[in-house]
């Protein structure tokens, strides 16, 4: 059995492909930090902006997103003593459903409440160094 392919109509040229634009989210205002992640279009798992599969799913189908900055500190670690940043970081549960490392200011140092809210003060080292502040209780 022999197959034979029909020959196809000309097809008409893409367009260019224009999904990496310069500024994809709005530019917050002056003195607000900001944090990006990725978000699975498969399972709508929130993963890290340095992901390139989603860790639930193994989707590659990731599309950017912007964090509002809001979450709620999960639990101390140890101290570090590596490289410039000291402090005493957490693991903070941002709203989005990820979890991020982070040091928290407006406590004493290691006596920041676990379930206590935080929203994000500075980013540093393209998300790589986060702090984050207590919020007011209301």
């Amino acid at each position: 059995m022999t197959l034979t392919l029909a020959p196809s109509a000309p097809h008409a040229p893409l367009a260019p492909f224009a999904s990496f634009v310069e500024h994809p989210f709005p530019q917050p205002a002056a003195g607000e930090a900001e944090l990006d992640y990725r978000r699975c279009q498969w399972c709508h798992s929130a993963s890290a902006a340095t992901c390139l599969l989603c860790p639930v799913c193994g989707s590659a189908d990731l599309s950017p997103a912007r964090a509002c900055g809001q979450g709620t500190v999960q639990r101390l670690l140890r101290p570090t003593r590596r490289g410039p940043h000291l402090g005493r970081p957490y693991l903070i549960v941002l709203d989005e459903g990820f979890t991020v490392q982070a040091s928290v200011l407006g406590g004493l140092p290691g006596a920041v409440p676990i379930g206590a809210r935080v929203h994000l003060v500075t980013c540093e080292e393209d998300g790589r160094v986060l702090t984050f502040r207590l919020a007011p209780r209301p």
